[in-house]
């Protein structure tokens, strides 16, 4: 009570009223459900809007830097980042710019790059051929023309 902005007898005796049902106007008559649900609705009201925001955003950039880091990109590394996510392929745009839905689109397309074999897919062996590998092979020069052999 004592962190509101406003902070009065009269405000206090009507929040009491209001999560009391009309029961009392006294704080210490309250029950401990009625008081804890005043309290953490009083909690709700002074913490920042945007910080649900914040935490979503911070979420989404974890994702989308672990699965960058799976694909083998330096994740401590702020240039390489923005130089990846700047690829059209990929976001088309700097990390620090992309908000939380574009992170999300950006987490989902990762994983199906990954899901196809990574930025640089292996290549399959060359199939050897099926005779056994013998001793290597000589070339030798052999003059067909009547000239001097040595």
């Amino acid at each position: 009570m004592n962190r509101l902005p406003v902070h009065d007898d009269e405000m206090k005796e009507r929040l009491v009223r209001q999560y009391t049902g009309g029961r009392t106007a006294s704080l210490r008559k309250m029950f401990e459900a009625e008081y804890k649900t005043m309290c953490d609705a009083l909690d709700g009201s002074l913490k920042d809007p945007k910080s649900g925001q914040r935490e979503l955003l911070r979420k989404r950039r974890s994702q989308a830097l672990h699965v960058i880091q799976r694909l083998g990109v330096d994740t401590t590394d702020w240039p390489r980042i923005n130089a990846f996510c700047r690829d059209k392929r990929i976001a088309g745009a700097e990390f620090y710019d992309l908000g939380p839905e574009e992170l999300a689109a950006l987490t989902v397309k990762l994983r199906g790059i990954e899901r196809r074999g990574g930025l640089n897919p292996q290549r399959p062996e060359p199939r050897l051929s099926s005779r056994p590998e013998t001793a290597k092979e000589q070339v030798i020069y052999m003059p067909l023309e009547g000239g001097p052999i040595c």
